[in-house]
């Protein structure tokens, strides 16, 4: 009996895909052509829906996040006529780049549109159609995604120009509050085995990336990694963060270059895995993955080697690592975002097995159904 290419996960509360981790590192794109050279009608459909839920999330934050990042500069204080003029200089360096102004709302539902259309093409086994569908569904998704990955990374640029570097952790402390309480909650060792949450946490990993549309061809791909003690995913770039500072991926316009100049740290922060030259967007995935959870759990979930500017503008990968086990994470990490290594009797899971082969449907489920924010 062929395996079903999706699986519900309860700790997503939605469907994604499933297989090995070599094969879920592969983007849902390609995947879906595979499908369809094979004739596999069923499969290439119910992974042409999937990809509508894979990006479900972002479409979300992306429509939420300027507001909030607007009505925080306001809550510190900033005179209005100064953050209507920061977010003027990102309306027009937007409609310079992208030659128009974006509409979310409207061209998420073209989106889902033609993704269904192309799922529709599918299950009446006509392949041009449907891969013609599919196609321009992307197209449009990437061109959302991106419009809206400059607009966030603008108004956070805004941010540093008008609060200062050293704002930017107040900010994300602000926009992902709930995801942190979610995250220490759900992720503690004390309830849950650390196999379950290593298991959420890459599920999370190449869900996400997929919606993110990785890859220098934007297909969502990723390179699958194992090590003795941790398992990896390494982008190249991610679709987001990693893109917007590459020449590859921005049509040699890397976005903290001329005539953007976006924020990059300047020096090395705790919240910017201790380096400078990580863009206001990246340092997100720090304070989600590792400050955060170090301060309430003893332990990183996720240790991230990230690309730094300007040296990533001619090409460099983001690597994402889940340790086997807690206990395993070097001291190193820890002195990297300021924390002191964790002392032998801190919470660990070092007699769990290993979630090495499969995020199948018989793992075990979270104890409760949510997840931790996109990458």
């Amino acid at each position: 009996m062929t395996e079903p290419v999706l699986r519900f996960d309860e700790s997503l509360g939605q469907r994604t895909r499933n297989g090995d981790w070599q094969h879920l590192a592969a983007g849902t794109y390609s995947v879906i052509g595979d499908k369809l050279d094979a004739e596999d009608w069923a499969a290439a459909a119910d992974l042409i829906g999937v990809t509508i839920e894979e990006a479900a999330e972002l479409r979300e934050i992306y429509a939420e996040w300027p507001g909030e990042i607007l009505g925080w500069l306001a809550d510190q204080g900033t005179a209005p006529d100064a953050i209507e003029a920061a977010r003027q200089r990102v309306s027009d360096l937007l409609r310079a780049e992208h030659g128009r102004t974006c509409d979310l709302a409207a061209e998420w539902d073209r989106y889902v549109a033609l993704t269904s259309a192309g799922a529709q093409a599918a299950t009446a086994q006509d392949s041009g159609a449907a891969r013609a569908r599919v196609e321009e569904a992307r197209e449009t998704w990437r061109q959302v995604h991106d419009y809206c990955v400059d607009e966030v990374y603008g108004l956070l640029d805004a941010v540093v120009r008008l609060r200062g570097e050293d704002a930017l952790p107040g900010v994300w402390d602000h926009l992902m509050r709930d995801w942190y309480d979610d995250h220490a909650a759900r992720l503690d060792v004390r309830r849950q085995p650390w196999t379950e949450s290593a298991r959420q946490l890459m599920t999370a990993i190449v869900h996400g990336f997929h919606g993110h549309l990785s890859g220098t061809d934007r297909q969502g791909g990723m390179t699958f990694l194992e090590e003795e003690d941790r398992f990896g995913f390494r982008f190249d770039p991610c679709g987001s963060g990693g893109r917007v500072i590459r020449d590859d991926t921005t049509g040699g316009r890397p976005r903290p270059a001329e005539p953007f100049s976006l924020a990059v740290t300047t020096r090395p922060h705790d919240w910017s895995f201790g380096q400078a030259g990580v863009q206001a967007y990246c340092v997100h995935c720090c304070l989600l993955n590792m400050v955060m959870p170090i301060d309430r759990l003893g332990y990183p979930t996720r240790v991230i080697e990230p690309p730094t500017w300007p040296a990533a503008r001619t090409g460099a990968p983001c690597t994402w690592w889940v340790y086997k086990d807690p206990a395993l994470v070097p001291a190193e990490v820890y002195e990297r975002v300021g924390r002191p290594a964790p002392s032998s009797d801190s919470p660990s899971s070092a007699s769990s097995p290993s979630p090495a082969s499969s995020p199948s449907p018989a793992s075990p489920s979270p104890v409760e159904a949510a997840g931790d924010g996109p990458p």
